[in-house]
């Protein structure tokens, strides 16, 4: 149970810090972004980010809001190149 918790721990730990080196970072041209994939919310897509892209810069992977927001939004993981 302790090794779970730890790993629970862990994971929010990347998680945060990832979220919060992306979101610092300002938008490039929304022409040159490719669309990766929709989640069903923020930290879904947060957590793809960082396991598929995380040893790419902060500025080249971005999760946004598909749409206008409502109570079971979508969010779409892009990356830049």
């Amino acid at each position: 149970m302790k090794a779970v918790k730890r790993a629970l721990k862990v994971g929010l730990c990347t998680l945060a810090v990832g979220g919060t080196l992306l979101a610092s970072v300002p938008a490039a041209s929304a022409a040159e972004w490719h669309w990766q994939g929709r989640y069903p919310d923020w930290v879904t897509c947060q957590a793809n980010t960082v396991f598929r892209f995380g040893g790419w810069p902060a500025d080249r992977v971005k999760c946004e809001i598909d749409g206008t927001w409502h109570p079971f939004q979508t969010y779409s993981l892009y990356t830049y190149s």
